[in-house]
């Protein structure tokens, strides 16, 4: 190869040296710099928008930190009422009444409760009738998924004061 080399003539050998920089300099320039650039502005702009997503969340957190402190103040569990008879008389008024199949103690301020092809948006109105109207609050909760579409079976744990 430096045979070769030597045996072209002067402006021939300038021409390769010239022109094998400038290839040198595309190439660092294609393969090097403009994926970095590239990556450096969509980071860029990817900051600003997390940025500008953590503000919102942050204020969306002291809202529901406010709402929470306003709900509890609000809400209160019907008195002389057991959780089993509450839990039970809202899912029969919320349109539940077929769907639930047992309502059983689970310790002091515990119930558990099963629903079997329970209407989904049903099932999420009673929920927030229990929790705004009565601080009945879902402490734990299976769901399955049926082929009927909008219907599950749920299993539920229910609290007071929680």
């Amino acid at each position: 190869m430096k045979d070769w080399f030597s045996g072209l003539e002067v402006n021939e050998r300038r021409m390769l040296i010239i022109g094998g920089g400038l290839l040198l300099v595309m190439l660092l320039y294609i393969g090097l710099w403009e994926p970095l650039t590239s990556k450096v502005e969509t980071l860029r702009v990817s900051t600003t928008e997390q940025t500008a997503l953590l503000a919102w969340m942050r204020s969306a957190a002291q809202e529901v930190r406010q709402l929470r402190g306003r709900g509890s103040q609000q809400a209160k569990p019907d008195s002389g009422q057991s959780l089993l008879t509450l839990v039970d008389r809202t899912a029969k008024s919320g349109r539940l009444g077929t769907a639930l199949k047992r309502v059983q103690p689970d310790g002091n301020e515990k119930a558990g409760v099963w629903l079997e092809a329970a209407n989904f948006d049903d099932l999420v109105r009673w929920l927030v009738v229990l929790e705004t109207r009565h601080s009945v609050r879902v402490v734990s909760g299976v769901f399955q998924a049926l082929e009927t579409s909008g219907h599950v079976d749920v299993r539920l744990v229910f609290a007071t004061g929680v």
